[in-house]
């Protein structure tokens, strides 16, 4: 009875096997196809799929690069696991409509998906889309490729999307260019400041006596320009990065920081490197370090902006020269604009009491892959 039983049903295993051939048995996103309910999907169930689309989905699931499938005139989207990386933390994709999925970048890129379902092949480099992937809007660029999916009769069912993510590329070529001008203006900075330093130093001491604290002062300089080195990889809190760029110049008694302890990611700790040392410079060139009695107030928090945490940074200069706005505006003023990271608000105000400045930048991105920050407060250095 037993052996009776297994060539009955032997048959059909094989049929079932036949039937879905193009899923393979390992991966995240073939187990997500077949434990999908395909009956509610314009698609169907799975063993009525076209042909066409059958070879597509076995040609996809076994390419380790990133690839996904838009079918039909609802776009209903599948993808392989390479693709399921681009997609972040998006939810429940698999067998959502592509212009949903892709639904706060869809005017960008609407235009080449008709194109596609007209026949026509698209293929782009580094092509910049803000999309929104894990809980805030992104800056990123892909390079891909829409190319049409065609039937028997040469109609087109769908499209495949080819695609490889060039973020981290374009970031860095750009970095790159903001540190070369960077590094130009800072070697001309650095020469003002050092003046600066000897002007504080010598101004009411001898030589005999000053010339041990102004070596030391310019070693402390060198130092805290190790903060700015080219290619820096370290994370911080952003008091070590206000620290290391203020404490070779001011001393602990002309400088107040107040704020959480937070860790940043190499990025923002170049981004709030580069915009401290720019304002530093400015006070003593310029600002409340450019006087004995002047002081500087850097405080730092996080809001809630629409639910979106976002770091407030604040930069007050107290009991200087009265301040007036730059005639011209050269790298630094324009690295000031930038804010931080580019991202987010940057204001600058020029009061009668000394230079005001506020920049804001959503808090993910300036931590970096959900870095934590702690509650307690630190008051001077």
């Amino acid at each position: 009875m037993e052996r009776l039983c297994h060539c009955l049903f032997r048959p059909l295993v094989i049929q079932l096997k036949n039937k879905f051939y193009f899923l393979p048995n390992n991966g995240q996103s073939s187990s997500e196809i077949i434990a999908y309910d395909w009956h509610k999907n314009p698609l169907g169930p799975l063993e009525g799929w076209p042909s066409e689309l059958k070879n597509a989905v076995q040609l996809m699931l076994s390419s380790h690069f990133p690839k996904a499938i838009i079918w039909g005139d609802d776009y209903t989207t599948l993808y392989n696991d390479a693709f399921a990386q681009i997609l972040g933390a998006k939810e429940n994709c698999m067998g959502k409509s592509f212009r949903d999925i892709w639904s706060e970048a869809w005017s960008s890129i609407e235009p080449m998906v008709a194109d596609a379902y007209k026949g026509k092949t698209t293929f782009i480099e580094d092509y910049p889309l803000i999309i929104n992937r894990n809980g805030y809007p992104e800056q990123c660029y892909f390079t891909f490729c829409y190319s049409p999916i065609l039937g028997s009769d040469g109609t087109v069912l769908g499209m495949i999307d080819t695609v490889i993510e060039m973020t981290s590329k374009v970031e860095a070529v750009k970095n790159a260019e903001v540190i070369n001008s960077e590094l130009a203006h800072r070697i001309k900075n650095t020469f003002s400041v050092i003046q600066a330093l000897a002007n504080q130093t010598f101004r009411k001491n001898d030589v005999k006596d000053a010339l041990p604290v102004f070596s030391n002062r310019l070693h402390a300089l060198a130092n805290g320009h190790d903060v700015l080195r080219l290619g820096s990889s370290s994370n911080g809190t952003i008091e070590q990065v206000i620290n290391a760029v203020l404490e070779p110049v001011a001393s602990k008694s002309r400088v107040e920081l107040n704020g959480p302890k937070i860790l940043i990611g190499p990025k923002g700790v170049m981004s709030t490197s580069l915009l401290i040392n720019e304002l530093t410079t400015n006070a003593i060139k310029y600002g409340a370090l450019s006087v004995p009695e002047g002081s500087i107030v850097v405080n730092w928090f996080i809001k809630n902006d629409d639910n979106t945490p976002t770091l407030v940074l604040e930069w007050q200069e107290r009991n200087g020269p009265k301040v007036v706005p730059p005639k011209s505006k050269g790298f630094g003023s324009r690295l000031i604009k930038m804010g931080l990271m580019g991202i987010g608000a940057s204001n600058v105000y020029y009061k009668e009491d000394g230079l005001y400045a506020v920049f804001t930048a959503p808090f993910r991105q300036i931590q970096e892959e959900g870095r934590l920050y702690s509650s307690g407060t630190r008051n001077n250095r």
